[in-house]
């Protein structure tokens, strides 16, 4: 255990580390990066890599000659090592213990099916005596690059590229520990009892056998990991859900009983204006000019369904005192099937994000058509913002419709379409 020793097995262990360091970071991309990300990136490698050198020394050293004692000392390294990757991930990225954990578990996962790949094609290529394999032969080198660039690809085009463009959110799943010592025992050990029982002189069926249940063992946990990831995002989604729709019936109850006493009391002031004219002998042009003024005040919309009423109602008096011109037709009993809280927050969304966006003009048709409801909103000179859309079309998704947006000329075109029911 000298100097030399570790210098000599250097090169191996950049490589083995870059390939670790490359398989995390192909789901901690998603992640935001801390401030400071120029200095902390190269600071967390130079970090692993003196971890890996003082495990390497520690416990592989002492053991090199091989067997089941050199397989124990890689284990307890990698293991190691992979409790400093996640520290290493939340010194880089600004996430969560339990999201790094994610990363890390599901990037060594990716790196040891692509290792569990060399493996069997290096002993195929070496004339199927697993009993002769070396582990420093540039044949297996060759192989070892192939096996990761072409596992890592398949990855970042799977698995990295959506969550580039959908974001990873921060997990508080503490089966992620789990997961974590899932992929110690399973993975990182199944792996090295293979290369274990190859040194040995496993028959060759049997090895390859093993590499296969290794692969499908490394698929299924990146499986369950992502499973547990959705799981927890699709709770904490339906749980916010749950809160603006609570928020929005309470917002929907206040804005009915608004507008019905708005509605009311201008129907009485347009009859007491009309008594006070007779009373006082104004002229009909006079009197016609003051109810019109009055009229303006007057939001009732009627469209057939309560709840569309009174956000429409409610929306064309703000967007008016805006300067924002609100047509619509809409056959509000094809909405009939919606809570009125669903439809208040989707209107109130589309509406209001216009408004924010500066549109002067909207133009709005509810129709329904052989048992199938549409909506299509001309928003004319503005574009609401993605929060404003979102909101939208979360509510559009619970019942199983669809929402999408074009921009043509100027005027953005959302268009809703609803299943036939």
């Amino acid at each position: 255990m000298d100097l030399s020793s570790v210098l000599h097995g250097f090169p191996s262990i950049a490589w083995s580390l870059g390939r670790i360091i490359a398989g995390v970071a192909l789901f901690a991309a998603a992640l935001p990066l801390r401030d400071g990300a120029r200095w902390r990136i190269p600071a967390a490698i130079l970090g692993l890599m003196a971890a890996y050198v003082v495990l390497s020394v520690l416990l592989l050293m002492p053991t090199r000659e091989g067997g089941l004692a050199f397989s124990l000392g890689q284990l307890a390294t990698y293991s190691l090592l992979l409790i400093s990757c996640v520290g290493a991930v939340l010194a880089v990225w600004d996430t969560v213990v339990w999201t790094a954990l994610f990363c890390c578990a599901a990037g060594y996962s990716v790196q040891n099916l692509a290792s569990g790949a060399t493996e069997l094609f290096y002993v195929l290529q070496a004339g199927g005596h697993p009993g002769l394999v070396g582990y420093t032969s540039q044949e297996r080198l060759l192989i070892e690059i192939t096996c990761t660039a072409v596992t890592y690809a398949a990855a970042f085009a799977l698995i990295t590229r959506p969550l580039l463009r959908d974001g990873l959110s921060p997990t508080r799943d503490r089966s992620m520990l789990v997961m974590m010592a899932v992929v110690i025992i399973v993975i990182i050990g199944f792996d090295l009892v293979i290369k274990w029982l190859t040194e040995q002189g496993i028959a060759l069926g049997a090895m390859m056998l093993l590499r296969l249940f290794h692969g499908l063992a490394c698929i299924f946990t990146l499986a369950m990991e992502f499973e547990l990831l959705v799981r927890r995002e699709a709770e904490a989604e339906r749980d916010t859900l749950r809160q603006v729709i609570a928020e929005h019936e309470r917002q929907y109850e206040q804005a009915r009983e608004s507008v019905a006493a708005v509605n009311a009391r201008m129907h009485d002031i347009r009859h007491a204006v009309a008594q006070l004219g007779a009373a006082e002998g104004m002229g009909s042009e006079a009197l016609r000019e003051m109810v019109r003024e009055i009229a303006v005040y007057d939001t009732t919309v009627r469209t057939g369904n309560e709840a569309l009423d009174t956000v429409l109602s409610e929306r064309r008096f703000l967007l008016e005192r805006e300067g924002v011109a609100l047509s619509c037709m809409a056959d509000g009993a094809a909405l009939s099937f919606m809570a009125p809280a669903d439809i208040y927050t989707l209107f109130s969304a589309i509406l209001d994000g216009a408004a924010a966006a500066g549109t002067p003009s909207i133009s709005l048709v509810i129709r329904e058509a052989l048992g199938t409801a549409s909506i299509h909103v001309e928003c004319y000179g503005g574009t609401p913002d993605g929060a404003w859309l979102e909101t939208g079309r979360t509510v559009v998704r619970r019942y199983g419709g669809t929402f999408s947006t074009a921009a043509e000329d100027g005027t953005l075109h959302i268009n809703v379409l609803f299943p036939a029911r």
